[in-house]
């Protein structure tokens, strides 16, 4: 099932686009291919708003945080925003501090999309297209993008696709925030946690990762076995106290299970799948009091981001994936996330 609404935001006209099968129901904007709301059954069958949704539609325009965003055309910053491929130096405008982060000053998260709606016998999509003009931001190629919302059973699927006809950056991901506590009643420091990583990604006094990973074990950042987020934000951990929380990639194991979110009270389960190396995790340690949904006010921990993606600044490092992508080169990832009753 789908509906569409028209909506009119700031003179631009955008829909609004409601999809829904027995057991899970998104509502999507066209504006950032953003994932506004996205209801799950709890324990008692009864649905309810799993991310952070803004109380009025219009402060999706701005959208400071990146409720539920696509980030395009590289997610995470980029040091200095500074890199080179073959030799030639890009400079990216510098919109978090000396670095450039999330696609710069109008990412993908500030796009139009076109869009079209998909409907199979077992499964309900939106597929959205951006064409990204060479040397947006900054960027060189031109950057035919797609990013597809699949409703399936009890899972959602994102995938991303792209094609360049010039050596460029690509590193696509969406950038919600989940609590599985049902519109928000809870934060998600006493949520379960567990990621399928033996290692993250240090970073520096500007948010940018040094190059260096880091071993979990006998750390705060070790999530191999179920834990309370809340235990490892407590600790006196530099890492830590530098982010005001969790802010890192974590560079994950490729057999199995990724991620698993679990909220005891409602019983929601949520399982990440995805074909990426790396997932940034953000535990929303800057909130900037939005007006959320249901009358609440966003504060420190409400939610938590899952960025799945290549190594953010890659491009500057000889260990990680650098994020070209090429011409004749399809890119392709994909990101599944799996509801369930625990």
């Amino acid at each position: 099932m789908y509906s569409v609404e028209q909506i009119k935001l700031s003179n631009k006209e955008l829909s609004l686009i409601i999809i829904e099968n027995n057991n899970i129901k998104a509502k999507l904007l066209n504006y950032g291919a953003i994932l506004v709301e996205l209801l799950v059954d709890d324990k008692d069958g009864k649905k309810e708003n799993i991310v952070l949704t803004h109380k009025n539609i219009d402060s999706y325009i701005e959208n400071p945080a990146y409720f539920g965003a696509t980030i395009g055309r590289t997610s995470g910053r980029i040091a200095n925003g500074k890199f080179k491929i073959d030799d030639k130096e890009y400079t990216l405008y510098k919109n978090y501090g000396q670095n450039s982060g999330h696609g710069g000053k109008e990412g993908f998260n500030k796009k139009i999309w076109d869009y079209k709606i998909i409907e199979n016998e077992d499964e309900i999509s939106v597929s959205f297209n951006y064409y990204s003009k060479n040397m947006e931001e900054n960027y060189p190629g031109n950057l035919d993008v797609y990013i597809k919302y699949t409703l399936m059973d009890n899972k959602m699927i994102i995938e991303y696709h792209a094609n360049t006809d010039k050596k460029t950056l690509c590193n696509l991901t969406n950038h919600s925030y989940f609590n599985l506590s049902g519109n928000y009643k809870r934060d998600i420091t006493n949520q379960l946690l567990y990621i399928n990583s033996n290692k993250f990604l240090e970073l520096n006094d500007k948010m940018v990762p040094t190059g260096r990973f880091i071993d979990v074990t006998d750390t705060p950042m070790d999530f191999r076995k179920e834990k309370n987020i809340g235990e490892s934000l407590e600790y006196n951990y530099s890492q830590i106290k530098l982010a005001n929380g969790l802010d890192h990639p974590w560079l994950l194991n490729k057999s199995g299970n990724s991620i698993t979110m679990i909220d005891y009270n409602s019983k929601r389960k949520m399982e990440i799948s995805t074909s990426y190396p790396c997932v940034v995790i953000y535990s929303y340690n800057f909130p900037n009091d939005e007006n959320l949904k249901y009358n609440k006010i966003g504060k420190k921990h409400y939610g938590i981001c899952f960025e799945t993606q290549y190594e953010p600044d890659g491009i500057n490092h000889n260990n990680m994936n650098s994020s070209i992508l090429k011409p004749n080169e399809n890119y392709y990832e994909i990101t599944e996330y799996k509801f369930s009753i625990i």
